[in-house]
């Protein structure tokens, strides 16, 4: 480990990375033999899950700084924790971030090295999410740094977002392209999108097919019901359970099962994996007049000058979608008072963790969070739809 290293992070190094590395459970491959010990580099991964940076970190042998989103710094805790001692770089997701970009760019000069999950968020389904490589390859150029591009192999197997528990299984971080300081820049932005998207892009689908993975665990399909939110039989909203490796929709009986590789067995619905589904239902979601209503547990305000802090409103909410907005109802106040906030007026809509939805309507930011069953999956694909 080199000078540079923050003293938790060495310390993470020496505990908690070789009891995530025991008996091969997270591995690296370098078939490329790039040395990663020396010239600082811009890592880029596709990213399944929250455990991405942790994991990718321990097999590395220099410290990387991660850009994480800004919604994590919201909080004085983790804003010390991932700023000071992890030294990660604040992401402001759905919108541009030139202060992030000026920041990464100083970080490579300086010598250090940076980590970008360019889908900016998680996969829900094991594929990609879309990304405007063009874009992406432009900002390479920007930074003027060697990349190393990594393809995270197993972790959507082993804990898929919507999941409630992770499975058994083993994770690869497996470093499968280099792009050189003297080709970044001397390559077109053409040429680097297209040497951006052929290895950075990465489906679980087509790995399992390839790896014939089976990943045990007893709770196949818990869980499911955030990522499939829309069924197939009925087009009922949120009528899904589940429980075992069972997924069942309450409103008209349609039933499917999980089998060890993630494939759907039902004689209710034609299709047969989860990207499938998922295809299917977001494009039909946008069509929709309106969600019943949820109960929520958390709505949150702030400005987007307020350096972030966010004011709690209420933590028993009712949430909605009617008449082209999403309506948020304060159970607590004596009037009921609705707040309503309109698609047109959003700019951005993002989800992160634990059923969360936080956007800016006009220049305030919001964060409304759902019950931990809910899907707020449907919120977002219906606004992408919309808008």
């Amino acid at each position: 480990m080199d000078g540079r290293t923050p003293f938790l992070i060495k310390l993470a190094k020496l505990t908690y990375a070789r009891l995530l590395c025991r008996g091969g459970q997270v591995k690296l491959e370098n078939p490329l033999n790039i040395d990663l010990k020396t010239t600082p580099y811009l890592y880029l991964s596709n990213h399944v899950g929250i455990m991405d940076p942790v994991m990718i970190s321990a097999v590395m042998p220099r410290h990387i700084r991660w850009v994480a989103g800004a919604y994590l710094f919201k909080t004085r805790f983790l804003k010390l924790v991932l700023g000071a001692w992890c030294t990660a770089i604040p992401k402001q997701q759905g919108r541009g971030d030139l202060s992030m970009l000026r920041t990464v760019k100083k970080a490579l000069e300086d010598g250090d090295n940076v980590g970008l999950f360019p889908e900016g968020t998680r996969t829900w389904d094991g594929e990609m999410v879309e990304l405007d490589f063009k874009a992406l390859a432009k900002m390479v150029r920007f930074l003027k740094a060697p990349v190393v591009i990594i393809n995270l192999e197993g972790g959507f197997a082993k804990q898929p977002r919507w999941a409630d528990k992770p499975r058994k299984g083993k994770v690869t971080v497996r470093v499968v392209h280099l792009i050189s300081k003297e080709e970044v820049k001397s390559a077109s932005v053409e040429e680097l999108k297209d040497r951006l998207q052929k290895h950075l892009a990465f489906s679980n689908d087509k790995w399992k097919r390839r790896e014939n993975y089976t990943y045990a665990s007893p709770g196949r399909a818990e869980g499911l019901q955030r990522l499939l939110y829309l069924c197939p039989r009925c087009n009922a909203i949120d009528s899904m359970v589940t429980s075992g490796d069972t997924i069942k929709c309450t409103a008209c009986g349609a039933e499917a099962t999980l089998d060890q590789m993630d494939n759907i067995q039902s004689s209710t619905t034609e299709f047969k994996t989860l990207p499938q589904w998922h295809r299917w239902e977001a494009g039909q979601i946008g069509k929709a007049e309106g969600f019943p209503e949820e109960k929520g547990v958390l709505l949150q305000k702030g400005n987007a000058d307020n350096n972030g802090e966010l004011e709690t409103i209420s933590e028993d909410i009712t949430v909605c979608l009617k008449d082209g907005a999403i309506v948020v109802r304060d159970n607590t106040a004596a009037t009921g008072n609705e707040i309503i906030l309109p698609l047109s007026s959003i700019s951005s809509l993002i989800l992160n963790a634990k059923q969360t939805m936080e956007l800016f309507c006009g220049e305030a930011l919001y964060r409304i969070r759902l019950l931990p069953n809910s899907s707020s999956l449907k919120y977002h694909e219906y606004y992408q739809e919309r808008k």
